[in-house]
């Protein structure tokens, strides 16, 4: 019987593969299609294997035909033979290695050829000083974090990968006739950045009907359990979808009981005893009389303390609930304000698609500019780029294309082009994707002095954070949000899956200092751009109002800020 490979299953053998043809020396386009088709793979809103059973894997963007073929081979018969020629000269012990942070595949190569076995192998070798002769002092502290940092990972879920298979499941069970309501609990109601299972809701009187339509979710792997008023499945890469059922007079407090933090729920059953009342998931119960008050709504149970009902993302007990007390909750930023996506790729860097493909998509999502920000290699053809970039401009109206570079901030602290480069386009993001592990102070000097640069617009993707991957850098983010704040710098909140990066409890602090936002996807590929909505999430969750997020402005208004 042939094995039913998982969406990190098959991503983790093509990231095998593209690790393999870079130690080998390969082409960079080979290597370039692993990794985006191993991103498309474990992105996937599906399961991989229910799309190559409808015979629909060429139509995922990021997997090419030959690709799809190979897929097809591994769902086949277990395996890709061409693959395992292709690993026959290279020790399969560095695959283990790959995932410590900040190892790649020429270090994990090497470390396997210096005989190390696994993770654990590599922390007791550095530890007794085996590897010295070959790898430096630095790398090998570098690595030893790296190694502390995997073993503090949990079997958490990325947040859009989470709220992609709640979409889906939600949108099942709203087909159902007998289904009033349906809404997901917990931190993916929180927009955590990380989840746990997927929790959902259901309001219904009939209870039993629901569950036995849950539970026939076509894409179910197994059901796990499945009682009265709650049942749990299996979905794609073992992800657990739990479900609980209330009747619909009783939904406001099951919404309300499992939405917010235990904090959050702490302090507001302590406001109610103040009052004279119990909160739970089953109503209001008033403590003299034991009578219980059904809460249709959540704000039947906010208005009992005549305050606001705080919007889910806030309801961590980080101020929300005394705001909400004096009526002064912000009005935060909506996915529906957002007017342009100022972050994106093409195939100049590493992106898949053209500039033209690129802007058409995002056209169709209703963006009225976007801003192409390929990463600032050497090697690339700048003017040709510009030239392109403007020639599309003038053969359309629909769409603003703004010429844009996203540019590394090196370790010595220069930029990765000179000012002449960045002098000829319209916005200059940069970024951190070298050289981690500095100290703190080091590193806050490097980011400080890029953000002196004129030409520098936006600090991308701050932290650097990879989600259940990497840590964020280490730097003094009151002296950055500061002078970013005095300087009129703006910081970005990265919707891409991994990132979600600035973190929202950063986005509040850096509020404080005036500092304003992008939002924006990273795509680096059409299917992409979709991403903006978990970039909201996670202003939302920092408390960021429309005013914070400059591409919430026409583009009339941010060309002016731009200085186009």
């Amino acid at each position: 019987m042939v094995k039913k490979f998982t969406n990190k299953e098959v991503a983790t053998l093509l990231r095998n593969v593209s690790a393999a043809h870079q130690v080998k020396g390969e082409n960079y386009f080979q290597i370039r299609a692993y990794d985006l088709a191993a991103d498309a793979v474990e992105h996937a809103s599906s399961d991989i294997r229910a799309i190559w059973e409808t015979g629909q894997l060429d139509q995922i963007p990021g997997i090419g035909s030959n690709i799809a073929n190979y897929i097809d081979e591994l769902f086949t018969t277990g395996k890709v033979r061409h693959f395992e020629g292709f690993f026959k000269n290279v020790p399969t012990s560095m695959f283990d290695l790959l995932k410590i942070s900040g190892v790649g595949p020429k270090t994990a190569y090497k470390l396997a050829k210096a005989g190390v076995k696994n993770v654990p192998d590599l922390e007791e070798k550095i530890k007794e000083k085996l590897l010295e002769e070959e790898f430096s002092e630095k790398s090998l502290r570098n690595i030893l974090q790296g190694i502390g940092e995997l073993k503090r990972k949990s079997d958490r879920i990325l947040l859009p990968v989470a709220g992609e298979v709640a979409k889906k499941v939600l949108e099942y069970l709203k087909r159902h006739k007998d289904v009033v309501a349906a809404d997901s609990l917990g931190s993916l109601r929180r927009k955590v950045a990380t989840v746990g299972d997927v929790d959902l809701s259901v309001a219904s009187d009939n209870p039993k009907a629901v569950i036995e339509h849950f539970t026939k979710f076509p894409s179910k792997e197994r059901v796990v359990e499945a009682g009265g008023r709650t049942a749990t499945i299996a979905v794609r890469d073992g992800i657990h979808v739990d479900l609980m059922v209330q009747p619909p007079q009783h939904y406001g407090s099951l919404l309300h009981h499992f939405t917010g933090s235990k904090a959050h729920n702490i302090h507001m059953r302590s406001l109610a005893r103040e009052k004279g009342y119990s909160i739970s998931e089953y109503g209001i119960k008033e403590l003299k009389t034991d009578k219980v008050r059904p809460c249709q709504t959540e704000d039947e149970v906010y208005s009992l303390f005549e305050m606001q009902t705080p919007p889910p993302e806030l309801r961590e007990d980080t101020g929300e609930i005394e705001a909400a007390l004096k009526n002064k909750l912000p009005g935060l930023v909506e996915l529906s304000d957002i007017k342009g996506d100022l972050h994106t790729h093409s195939f100049w860097s590493d992106g898949q698609d053209s500039i033209e493909d690129m802007a058409k998509a995002a056209a169709s999502l209703g963006r009225e500019y976007i801003a192409l920000t390929d990463h600032s290699y050497p090697s690339l053809k700048f003017d040709q780029r510009l030239k392109e970039i403007e020639q599309f401009n003038y053969s359309q109206d629909k769409i603003r294309v703004i010429s844009g570079l996203e540019v590394n901030i090196n370790a010595n602290s220069t930029l990765q082009v000179p000012d002449e480069i960045l002098a000829k386009h319209d916005i200059i993001f940069v970024s951190i994707h070298t050289s981690f592990r500095q100290p703190k102070k080091e590193m806050t000097n490097r980011i400080l002095k890029a953000l002196e640069n004129p030409h520098v617009d936006v600090f991308a993707h701050p932290t650097g954070r990879l989600l259940l991957e990497r840590e964020g850098i280490n730097a003094d983010w009151g002296k950055i949000f500061r002078r970013a704040g005095e300087l009129g710098k703006f910081l970005e909140i990265d919707g891409y899956p991994n990132r979600l990066d600035l973190p929202d409890n950063l986005v509040r602090e850096a509020k404080e200092f005036g500092v304003r936002f992008t939002v924006d996807t990273d795509s680096h590929q059409i299917n992409h751009l979709t991403l903006m909505e978990y970039g909201i999430s996670v202003a939302r969750r920092g408390w960021a109002d429309k005013g914070d997020i400059i591409n919430s402005l026409p583009y009339a208004k941010l060309k002016d800020i731009l200085e186009i």
